[in-house]
């Protein structure tokens, strides 16, 4: 994913599993985010006799499996869904066919998250041939282990495709483990999009995160943190997670862009801020003007501009008496001692 010239950050409200096998409960869920301003919504494809071998499976994750797994059979309607309430849908596939699954409803985005980008380089490959924009969570990897994953990326795919987010793959992520100044390194090293994974509690890591240059966000969003299941107790409710939105579109809008561009207000009233020359006291026809003869004023009248006093006014000669506190300009000045092409006109 390219940068966003406009700033707008990209935000993804994480459902994950947070819809606990109740498709409406996954819709409503869409609904709010939808309502709060996200830009995405993100399930997780997970499948539990395509995670892990028969021979390891224990009944705790059979138990667990039967409260995450995203149906296949939703699919159709998780998407039907999203592009009738007019919201992107992606879903982070954690096995090669789920990959497939999400093809076939030409998805805009594939999230490759954390374990994946750390332990799954075959997901990685078949992602990047898909010629669409990847989000790759580095939660998990060294430094060096993100570069493996990046080159290999690079390798099938097109980097300007791609998105970093950086992440801290601990859940709820205390604050001393954030190191949100890693997404600087990310963006400087890799040359990336960067967006931010956020775990923390609360939404002050998100939007620290926009202004260190994320332009990616993904938050967990719950009805409610009391609800059974891994990832409702540190996700945020609907009205925690509209604010983290406004938020984020308050600091877009604070940070604007990286040139100076003067506001209209500022363009109007920096004239009337000027400190323009004046003489300091009474003084006659053909003196020379010294720096104890000038004082300085805000005027309505343009005149000298104080960045010029010194070589348009010092030792130039008065052509005319003027009094004190008499705002000097070029016509008071001897003709022969100010050349046209030296003229201020300020």
């Amino acid at each position: 994913m390219a940068e966003c010239k406009n700033r707008h950050v990209f935000v993804i409200a994480e459902i994950g599993s947070n819809h606990n096998q109740n498709i409406e409960q996954a819709f409503e869920l869409m609904d709010i985010a939808k309502q709060s301003g996200a830009d995405a919504v993100k399930f997780q494809s997970l499948k539990l006799n395509k995670l892990i071998a028969d021979s390891d499976i224990r009944q705790t994750d059979i138990e667990l499996f039967q409260k995450i797994e995203l149906r296949e059979e939703w699919y159709d309607k998780i998407f039907a869904y999203a592009h009738k309430i007019d919201i992107e849908c992606i879903s982070a596939p954690t096995y090669l066919l789920a990959l497939e699954l999400l093809k076939k409803h030409n998805v805009k985005h594939i999230k490759i998250a954390s374990p994946q980008t750390y332990g799954f380089p075959q997901l990685i490959k078949k992602a990047a041939q898909l010629k669409i924009d990847v989000i790759m969570s580095t939660g998990y990897c060294e430094e060096t282990e993100i570069t493996r994953a990046v080159e290999l990326y690079k390798t099938y795919g097109d980097l300007q495709k791609l998105t970093l987010l950086h992440c801290t793959s601990q859940y709820p992520a205390e604050p001393d483990k954030a190191n949100l100044n890693f997404i600087k390194t990310l963006k400087n090293k890799y040359g990336t999009a960067v967006g931010y994974s956020d775990h923390t509690l609360g939404t002050t890591a998100s939007v620290a995160a926009v202004c260190l240059g994320a332009s990616m966000i993904e938050k967990h969003l719950t009805l409610s943190r009391k609800m059974e299941g891994p990832d409702h107790y540190f996700a945020l409710e609907p009205d925690d997670f509209k604010k983290m939105v406004s938020n984020i579109r308050e600091t877009e809008q604070l940070l604007g862009m990286p040139e100076k561009k003067l506001t209209d207000f500022e363009k109007d009233f920096r004239e009337s801020v000027m400190m323009y020359p004046y003489s300091a006291r009474a003084m006659q026809q053909r003196e020379k003007i010294t720096e104890d003869d000038i004082t300085y004023f805000r005027s309505r009248s343009k005149g000298i501009s104080p960045w010029s006093v010194e070589q348009k006014l010092l030792g130039k000669t008065l052509c005319k008496s003027v009094p004190a506190n008499y705002q000097l300009k070029e016509t008071e000045l001897e003709e022969t001692e100010l050349a046209d092409n030296e003229r201020d006109y300020y």
